[in-house]
């Protein structure tokens, strides 16, 4: 069976993780003084190399013949380490968080280990386990038989209990760049003889999103599908990244008010079956890159694009004025989050679309300038207001329209709209109702749409009403949040 290739390419050795050199060479260093520590916590993003540091650390420990903390990989330990062994304990805490199998490792850490010097205890997604779990590791992570290592690995460091994280020595993996990325796709694509042209070397990078696992998986799907003599047309194709030329043709339809033409460029970017979410995404990057190079961002590495790519870059961003291109990045990583659960995202990409049509006189630089010229007072103009029960009656149609059936339904049980310091307050004695709307992303949700007939309220808040619910009402919310687990006497 042939492997894939983030596993034939699984670092063996420390000089094979990549991006992680400050940790790599602390743990060499304390290796070669013999000055370990008995828990480490590896934590950071998926894919950046903390279990398999962890394993080759647990071999490297154990290695009698240790070059400059790197272990040899022939000596006796170190084979038989390589294979399944019970002096490297790897616990995945995802599938076993129970405060029995905590207690069950408490009572093996004390048996020695039978090959190396020391036995080692890889706890991966240790944030999984439960309370009384990390209570019951709390103890064997203080006082660990001298025989035992700890090392813990997490991808959310937040959810580490305080007691466990100030008994550990901290190592922060972190993401690499697109650079760091390209180099060593480079190296694993000439290992394996297969053909890549640059400009695909950054797509697929890009792709990984700092993560080399990630990268090597999407890699291993563009070599297959072309294969293994990839393109840029090939490369797109499996990862559904729309053509530039495609994002700025979109741009520039709106910046030359051409309804119809933003409506053609966003079919043929979507024509190949493109992800819209991804061509939002692409969109507020390339906006992205375009407000960095008006600002005089000149490394192309910090731009995330292509050398050969600034030229064109440049000459784009001088069409546009940076206060147009902050609003429209702005619009699309707002809606973002809104297309994953929207059931006509299309719809609501076309819509951002066209109402950057109508901001404004700011498609170009220099256009921007004579309109400030001519009309010097036009940003100071009054703010729009309206009475608060239209304004909600909109807010209410404009919700409907997006498709956000969910909350359109808990919004249907507001029973009174204030406005009152440029604040919108909804009052709703419904109980299930005011848990589902008092939730930060939805009231940005609601807050956007204010802003669509209103753009002089800036904060929206959810009152419950509870003096005005009725004692059913009351009985009814209760039963609802403890699922009819409750019982009233009559």
């Amino acid at each position: 069976m042939n492997l894939a290739l983030y596993r034939e390419f699984r670092p063996k050795s420390f000089e094979d993780v990549v991006g992680q050199d400050y940790i790599i060479q602390t743990l060499k260093n304390q290796i070669k003084t013999n000055r370990l520590t008995h828990a480490y916590l590896f934590c950071g993003p998926r894919g950046t190399g903390k279990t398999s540091t962890a394993k080759i650390f647990a071999r490297a420990v154990n290695c009698t013949h240790s070059i400059d903390g790197e272990p040899c990989n022939m000596c006796a330990e170190c084979v038989a380490l390589s294979e399944p062994n019970t002096d490297i304990v790897e616990i995945d805490a995802a599938s076993n968080n129970r405060v029995e199998e905590i207690r069950d490792l408490r009572e093996k850490v004390n048996f020695p280990p039978l090959i190396g010097k020391y036995k080692v205890y890889i706890i991966d997604e240790v944030h999984m386990l439960t309370d009384s779990a990390f209570n019951a590791l709390l103890k064997t992570l203080e006082e660990p038989p001298k025989h035992v290592i700890f090392i813990l690995a997490t991808t959310e460091i937040h959810k580490l209990p305080a007691t466990i994280l100030s008994r550990c020595t901290r190592f922060d993996f972190k993401l690499l760049p697109i650079n760091t990325l390209v180099e060593h796709l480079k190296k694993v694509f000439e290992k394996k003889n297969i053909t890549c042209d640059e400009k695909s070397l950054h797509l697929i990078a890009k792709a990984g999103e700092g993560s080399v696992r990630d990268m090597l998986s999407v890699a291993d799907s563009v070599a297959s599908f072309s294969n293994y003599n990839i393109t840029v047309e090939t490369t797109e194709q499996v990862i559904g990244l729309s053509n530039k030329d495609s994002i700025k043709n979109i741009l520039l339809s709106i910046a030359n008010k051409d309804v119809a033409g933003i409506f053609v460029n966003i079919k043929q970017a979507l024509g190949n079956g493109k992800n819209i979410q991804v061509l939002c995404k692409e969109m507020a990057d390339f906006i992205k890159n375009l407000i960095m190079v008006k600002v005089g961002v000149g490394d192309y590495a910090v731009l995330d694009i292509l050398p050969g790519e600034f030229a064109s870059i440049a000459d784009i961003a001088a069409k546009f004025d940076i206060n147009y291109l902050k609003q429209a990045f702005n619009k699309f990583s707002e809606i973002e989050l809104d297309l994953k659960y929207s059931l006509n995202p299309e719809n609501l990409f076309e819509s951002v679309c066209l109402q950057l049509v109508d901001v404004g006189n700011m498609p170009t630089a220099n256009a921007t300038k004579l309109t400030v010229t001519a009309q010097p007072k036009q940003q100071e103009k009054p703010t729009q207001t309206l009475d608060a029960d239209k304004l909600w009656g909109n807010v209410l149609i404009k919700v409907k329209e997006n498709n956000l059936f969910a909350l359109s339904n808990a919004l249907k049980n507001v029973n009174k709209v204030e406005v009152a310091n440029q604040k919108l307050i909804l009052h709703t004695n419904d109980l299930s109702s005011h848990e589902m709307i008092d939730n930060q992303d939805r009231i940005n949700v609601i807050l956007r749409m204010v802003n669509l007939f209103d753009d002089g309220i800036t904060a929206v808040e959810v009152v419950y009403d509870k003096d005005s619910a009725s004692t059913q009402d009351i009985k009814d919310n209760l039963k609802e949040v403890f699922k009819n687990k409750i019982k009233f006497k009559e």
